[in-house]
C-alpha cells in the first residue's frame, strides 16, 4: 500500500515562527512567539502597503534562504523520501518567483527537490486532490481546513496561530517526531 503526501513548506518544513525576526525588523515592532497567532501579518503589523506579500517574495526573498528547518523535520522527510512505499510532494503558496531560492534551500539540506508544486495564493486542497494525497502535513489553519475538507488527511503542525482548528479530518501534531510515528502506523 502506497501513500502520497503532501506537504507545505513555510511554517511546517521551516520553523513555524522563523518569519518572526524578519518581520519585527521590516516594521520595528517586536512581536514575540506568544503574540504570534495568526498569520494575517496585517493584523499583527498593522497597515500594510499595496499587495505586501508580493512585495515581501521580491524584497526580501532572502528570508526564505535564511529559514531554519523545524526540529526533526530534514530527518524525517529524509527518510519519508527513502521509503519505496511513500511518495513525497511539496506543495507551497510560495510563488514561483522563489522557484530557485526553493530548491537552494532542499539542496542544502539534502532534501530531494524534484516534487515541489509552487501555487502562489491558489488553493492547495486542488493539487492535493490531483496528486492522490492521502496525508498532506500544514500549519496554516485556512489552508488545512480547506484540505480536510476535501476529504484529505491532515496532520497540523501545533502552534499558536492554530489553535482554533478542529475537524475530523485533522489529527494536531507537536513535531515531526509524531509525524514519523503517525506514518510509520499507517504503513503498517
Amino acid at each position: 500500500m502506497g501513500i502520497n503526501i503532501g506537504i507545505d513548506i513555510d511554517g511546517t518544513v521551516t520553523d513555524p515562527y522563523g518569519f518572526i525576526p524578519f518581520l519585527n525588523e521590516i516594521f520595528g515592532k517586536n512581536i514575540t512567539k506568544e503574540q504570534y497567532t495568526t498569520l494575517d501579518w496585517e493584523q499583527l503589523y498593522g497597515t500594510v502597503e499595496g499587495d505586501f506579500y508580493i512585495n515581501f517574495d521580491n524584497n526580501y526573498s532572502y528570508t526564505y534562504e535564511a529559514a531554519e528547518p523545524a526540529e526533526f523535520a530534514v530527518d524525517v522527510i529524509k527518510k519519508l523520501e527513502q521509503s519505496d512505499d511513500i511518495n513525497v510532494y511539496f506543495v507551497t503558496a510560495r510563488r514561483e518567483c522563489l522557484k530557485e531560492i526553493t530548491e537552494k534551500w532542499f539542496d542544502k539540506y539534502g532534501i530531494n527537490a524534484d516534487n515541489i508544486y509552487l501555487l502562489g495564493p491558489v488553493k492547495k486542497s486542488g493539487k492535493a486532490l490531483e496528486l492522490g494525497c492521502n496525508i498532506f502535513i500544514e500549519d496554516d489553519p485556512n489552508n488545512a481546513m480547506d484540505i480536510a475538507k476535501n476529504g484529505i488527511g491532515v496532520l497540523l503542525i501545533d502552534t499558536n496561530y492554530n489553535k482554533d482548528v478542529e475537524c475530523d479530518n485533522i489529527t494536531r501534531v507537536r513535531n515531526w517526531k509524531e509525524i514519523d510515528e503517525f506514518i510509520s502506523n499507517k504503513l503498517k
